[in-house]
């Protein structure tokens, strides 16, 4: 047996030495690595592992030392995660450099579990023994790998899924799909882990690794946060036992099977396949398991925390049943159905981000003045436009953009849409990456204005990913037209409050949506007072219920009082 056409490894040969060829070599070379720099230490691992998978050895020593080398690998490729884990895009130099030398360690660590794969495939029986600790440790590399382009912010290539396919291949063949394998090194990093430790890790098998990269895949992780990332890759890693792999599609219940074929190098999907190499993921037991946890969390039980329903010790409500509600149907329910139809749009869209950026841009180029800080020529020239236009001004203040650094970007619009689980809809906008322009998180209050429209939106980043050499970012959109405003808490604990950027959101009484406003983070508080200004009016909401915490405002219902 072979890896196959689909895998082909280029050949080794002995001109050219590693530092190290056997076992307490490599011992000693670890002791000597420079851990106390993990940006050093991780070139030199990436430079030796390089001359080992192209070093001739026999498979038994070569997988030996892979294993010696997990432990530092696994260090350095952890401190340079913090790096680029849930940074703006594009990334700045330094992160993007991270983020290629730990995909180029990921892809030499994978290297080297092949060649050890294609020594046992071809006959050598010193590796038998290993089989099912080749085949899931080299599943795990492509979790680990997959896990980390995405919070970079980056989209798996193709080979990942070929890889992936061929090595769950090669376990089948070999019937160590169901072995169980020690995997302590990742374990420790879940926050799982915590659970576990008192009864001992659990030991997982090369089926239950290939599910967890399979059900990481399927859960769009680009959408969420950081931690919340950190949280559906433990759940992924936790759960993935419930699901089971069959070439014959289960029977039908409520929950729909996940779709790989191992033939292929797509990505798993609710599509069903056919042809040999067609397996269906039962996610029956996985979706009774979700389900009980969501109407557990629902209930608001106080014993009923996160980590008592095994969800990690540092998953926190309501933050965490949100998106464990949110990764719900993508694991089991056929993925998210969208309440409107997606349009393939083209066009250019005017956008902005930022709450001072976007307040200057809706206001009409003019920079925010908070009461007090106008002159008394400036009142006195409001006043008189105000009796005879009915309104202030609009002059432009581009020499104050310039100084602050706001830049009105120029998107191409590539299609709208709109979630089930959202009132709001939504624009997919795409820029070259070179482009000059400011970054962009999850969770940013921006402004768009489609070449369709005459005024700008109020929305905030829901994702953004690096595809090829295009920035590409999903933006749900607010209802109503803006009211840019400066915003403050009223009463007696709030008096030194000084004004701050905000808007106004007008009820819309045909889709159902009452008014809201934009506030600076940490503002809400149910039934608290706020008070707003323009040059026009002052004004007074009490706030409702929160609508939206994003990473530089919180969005809230709202009703004015007298």
């Amino acid at each position: 047996m072979s890896l196959g056409t689909k895998i082909e490894l280029p050949p080794t040969g002995t001109d050219v030495a590693p530092h190290f060829a056997d076992l307490q070599a490599c011992q000693d070379w670890v002791g000597r690595l420079p851990l106390l720099n993990p940006a050093l230490a991780q070139a030199q691992l990436l430079e030796q592992l390089h001359a080992l998978n192209g070093y001739t050895l026999a498979g038994a020593t070569r997988l030996n030392m892979l294993e010696a080398l997990q432990i530092p690998i696994r260090f350095v490729q952890g401190e340079s995660a913090n790096l680029f884990s849930g940074k703006p895009l594009p990334l700045a130099p330094m992160e993007q450099a991270a983020i290629e030398r730990t995909h180029d360690l990921w892809q030499e660590l994978l290297l080297g579990y092949l060649r050890c794969l294609e020594n046992l495939l071809g006959g050598d029986e010193a590796l038998k023994p290993q089989a099912a600790t080749i085949c899931q440790r080299a599943l795990a590399i492509l979790a680990d790998d997959f896990s980390d382009l995405v919070r970079a912010g980056r989209l798996a290539e193709t080979p990942l899924w070929r890889f992936a396919h061929a090595l769950y291949s090669s376990a089948e063949s070999l019937g160590v799909t169901q072995a169980p394998v020690a995997d302590t090194l990742r374990e420790a990093n879940t926050s799982s882990a915590v659970t576990d430790t008192l009864r001992g890790y659990r030991p997982v098998t090369p089926t239950m690794t290939y599910v967890e990269l399979v059900l990481i895949a399927a859960a769009s992780l680009h959408e969420l946060a950081p931690r919340q990332q950190r949280w559906v890759m433990g759940w992924a890693r936790r759960w993935a036992a419930k699901l089971s792999v069959s070439a014959e599609p289960p029977q039908l219940t409520p929950s729909l099977p996940l779709c790989v074929d191992l033939e292929g190098d797509a990505p798993p999907s609710f599509m069903p396949q056919s042809g040999k190499g067609a397996r269906w993921l039962d996610t029956a037991e996985l979706r009774k398991s979700m389900k009980k946890r969501l109407v557990l969390l629902a209930r608001g039980n106080p014993a009923d925390t996160p980590a008592s329903l095994g969800l990690g010790e540092d998953c926190t409500m309501p933050s965490g049943g949100e998106v464990l509600q949110r990764v719900y149907p993508r694991w089991v329910k056929g993925g998210v159905q969208r309440r409107y139809e997606r349009h393939p749009m083209s066009g250019t869209c005017r956008f902005v981000a930022g709450v001072a950026a976007v307040h200057y841009y809706v206001s009409g180029h003019q920079s925010f003045r908070p009461p007090g800080s106008t002159t008394e020529d400036e009142l006195r020239r409001q006043r008189e436009e105000l009796a005879m236009f009915g309104r202030v001004a609009t002059r432009f203040e581009e020499q104050y953009s310039q100084d602050q650094g706001f830049q009105l970007e120029s998107w191409t619009l590539v299609e709208d849409w709109g979630l089930f689980d959202q009132s709001e809809d939504g624009l997919c906008l795409v820029r070259p990456i070179e482009r000059a322009g400011g970054r962009l998180g999850i969770g940013q209050l921006v402004a768009v204005q489609p070449a369709v429209r005459s005024e700008m939106l109020l929305g905030v980043v829901r994702w953004t990913q690096r595809r090829g050499d295009d920035l590409v970012t999903g933006i749900q959109l607010m209802p109503g037209r803006p009211q840019p405003v400066a915003v403050r808490r009223t009463g007696v604990m709030a008096t030194p409050d000084k004004y701050q950027p905000g808007f106004i959101l007008p009820e819309w009484a045909e889709r159902q949506w009452s008014a809201s406003l934009i506030l600076p983070p940490g503002s809400f508080k149910p039934e608290r007072i706020m008070e707003t200004w323009t040059p026009i009016a002052t004004r007074r909401f009490k706030l409702g219920e929160i609508l939206d915490r994003g990473a530089d405002f919180e969005r809230a219902s709202c009703v004015e009082v007298a």
